[in-house]
């Protein structure tokens, strides 16, 4: 067996249950909430028995080490305190490594660092006779006897200790099987349990054994599936065997976590069918799906009828110039048609995106352990609250805005809210308030990382950035727009020391390039004295944008709808210079003038442009001067390269219904 196949699904799964582990450590942590206890437990339970039958035995004892500290903590047997809160985050962060260790090959015995840190948790065990960790070192041999008893459910399975060299040289007794005299075809149908940690393991384990029994035909689904996320742990193995059923079915079970077993003759001349690889959606979307489906055949038979009924008619009255009220009454039911064929075209499309959303709960679980370690580094008190982990936003999307978010939130913690002491002298609460929270705002997902500390000190971030260069001498205050201007320059910092968290001049630039480049913007609004909060404003999916197409010189463009306020028509006499700006007077508000050819190095005509399109894009309005509005159309969004060293512009291209090429434009970069 190779288990290099299934070490990366390994590692994927364990990182979720680790991504549990460290949110629930800190509740427990900060609540003393023993229900947290159950979910550590359950996720540690789980990891030992991934690692048990990949033969990770580094990860197994040390996971086998936190388990049984949280059971006795679980029974009472064992009070929560201090140290054992401390011992937790050492074992949970040793186990992380663990992991990526036995992944990467990089050992798969426990270090001496890691024995100390399991005798340590064996210490802290109240109980007498603490559980001895060496026995989980076994002999390969003792390993593929050791079965599971009638409970299965702690999904430990079969294996304790298992090497790759066991999947080539499993046997059984004589005992158990009998040997009827000639080769018979069976198919055996199984299905394992659906709570089985490492379902392609599991299968393997199944597959090895049947080896043993005879000659393997065919696999269904095929091998290579088996590492698929999709991979329900159903598959059927054709053999030619000289062993009777019930042995058969014996030997799997043996395997563990088999929640059924069929061993059938197959059908004369049946051929079992390949199954196609699997992606996990929710069942109910499926059958939402199927619904849009079968109404679009129904409608598409009647266009077929519609059009051939038009077609007919055309035909029969060519030249009489008789029965208009017939023509009307065609041309309306191919009108009605069209019509249903594009609703639920658009449905279909709404309804194939939501399979892409995923919860942001999934990348909100990672930032509890990132908080609490930052905020014990720099001796601050904080609670870390997040609000609306269901929010969906397309999976594409949903690890990109990791990085961004750590950024903010280690920013928010050294930068924003200030010590204990600080805060009691300021009239505050000695302990700050930091709130991660995800809301849908029309067609954007809106991420919000907000503090309770002092606020931007803009001032303080004036004088530095005047010292720099970056802002005239005579400039006496900076709004939210341009406070954020200067932030996101590259190596500006306020900072007086460069700590391990910040200050080396790299976070909101980082932040402000990463979300441009996802199509989104970044904003900020700060109060003195009263704390600071970001917004990071993303599309719900890059893979269809609403947009507005405007006319640039001869060429066709697109404006992201989600950033577009109004559009309207050009008026000169709006338009004033303010400190040498272009800009127009729109309702008693001056915003700036862009000119679009001139922006883009076209040609200049004789006449302005007709029309100006109001846009928010990186926390300011800006007007952009455009030829001509064509309207609003749903695009799909395809890369696009730039030349390098070229400046960016577009954030995409997409073709036109009529089959010409249009390029998306990144409004972030405009303004």
């Amino acid at each position: 067996m190779d288990l290099a196949r299934y070490a990366e699904l390994f590692r994927t799964e364990s990182r979720e249950h680790l991504a549990e582990i460290d949110t629930a450590l800190p509740a427990l942590e900060r609540d003393e909430d023993t229900a947290q206890i159950a979910v550590l437990f359950r996720s540690t339970h789980t990891i030992k028995g991934m690692a048990a039958s990949m033969g990770y035995s580094a990860v197994e004892q040390l996971s086998h080490g936190l388990e049984s500290l949280l059971d006795a903590l679980r029974s009472g047997a064992r009070r929560l305190d201090g140290d054992v809160i401390a011992l937790l985050f050492d074992g949970t962060d040793a186990l992380s490594q663990s992991v990526n260790d036995a992944v990467e090959g990089r050992g798969n015995m426990p270090s001496v660092s890691a024995l100390a840190l399991i005798e340590r948790m064996s210490s802290a065990l109240d109980s007498p006779g603490p559980r001895d960790h060496a026995s989980l070192h076994m002999s390969s041999a003792a390993a593929v006897t050791r079965t599971t008893g009638g409970d299965n459910s702690a999904g430990t399975g079969l294996v304790a200790t298992l090497l790759p060299q066991d999947f080539g040289s499993l046997e059984l007794s004589d005992e158990m099987v009998s040997t009827p005299t000639s080769i018979s075809e069976r198919l055996v149908e199984i299905r394992l349990s659906p709570d089985a940690a490492l379902k392609g393991v599991r299968a393997m384990m199944v597959l090895s054994r049947l080896e043993a029994m005879g000659t393997i035909r065919s696999i269904n689904p095929a091998q290579h599936t088996w590492n698929d996320d999709g991979f329900d742990g159903a598959f059927t193995i054709a053999l030619g065997t000289t062993k009777d059923d019930t042995s058969l079915e014996a030997t799997v079970r043996a395997a563990g976590e088999v929640a059924r077993v069929v061993v059938r003759q197959p059908a004369a001349g049946s051929k079992e069918r390949e199954t196609l690889r699997h992606v996990r959606i929710d069942l109910r979307r499926l059958d939402t799906l199927l619904d849009l489906v079968g109404e679009l055949v129904i409608t598409r038979d009647r266009l077929i009828r519609t059009s051939d009924a038009s077609s007919e008619f055309g035909t029969a009255h060519s030249g009489t110039g008789s029965a208009p009220n017939d023509r009307a009454a065609a041309d309306r039911a191919l009108k009605a048609v069209v019509h249903d064929t594009a609703r639920l075209i658009t449905a279909l499309q709404e309804e194939v995106l939501r399979t892409r959303m995923v919860p942001v709960g999934q990348v909100f679980d990672r930032f509890p352990r990132l908080v609490r370690d930052v905020t014990r580094d720099l001796g601050k008190d904080i609670t870390f609250v997040t609000e609306g982990r269901e929010i969906e936003l397309d999976r594409s999307l949903l690890d990109a805005i990791g990085d961004p978010i750590v950024h903010l939130l280690r920013n928010a913690i050294d930068h924003g809210i200030e010590s204990p002491e600080a805060r009691r002298r300021a009239g505050k609460p000695a302990k700050g308030r930091l709130i991660l929270r995800a809301a849908r705002d029309r067609a954007a997902v809106v991420v919000q990382v907000e503090d309770d500390g002092g606020g931007i000190d803009r001032d303080r971030v004036l004088a530095r950035a005047q010292a720099q260069g970056l802002v005239d001498g005579d400039v006496t205050a900076l709004s939210d727009e341009g406070l954020l201007r200067i932030l996101s320059r590259s190596g500006f910092s306020t900072a007086a020391t460069v700590t391990s968290v910040s200050g080396r001049g790299v976070g909101i630039d980082v932040v402000a390039s990463r979300v441009r480049a996802l199509g989104g913007a970044l904003e900020l609004s700060t109060v003195t004295g009263r704390g600071s909060m970001f917004t990071l404003r993303l599309p719900v999916t890059l893979a269809i944008v609403r947009a507005l197409l405007v006319k640039i010189g001869s060429e066709t463009y697109a404006l992201p709808a989600s950033h577009v306020i109004e559009a309207l028509e050009y008026d000169p006499a709006t338009l004033i210079s303010v400190r040498g700006q272009e800009t127009l007077t729109l309702r008693d508000d001056v915003i700036p003038l862009l000119r679009m050819r001139t922006r883009f190095g076209l040609p200049q005509e004789c006449d302005d442009g007709t029309h100006v399109v109001m846009v928010e894009a990186a926390g300011r309005q800006t007007a952009l001067q455009v030829d001509c509005l064509i309207g609003q159309q749903d695009v799909v969004v395809k890369p696009y390269d730039a030349v390098q060293g070229a400046e960016t512009l577009f954030a995409g291209a997409t073709i036109l219904g009529d089959g010409t090429p249009a390029l998306i434009v990144d409004l972030g970069s405009l303004t």
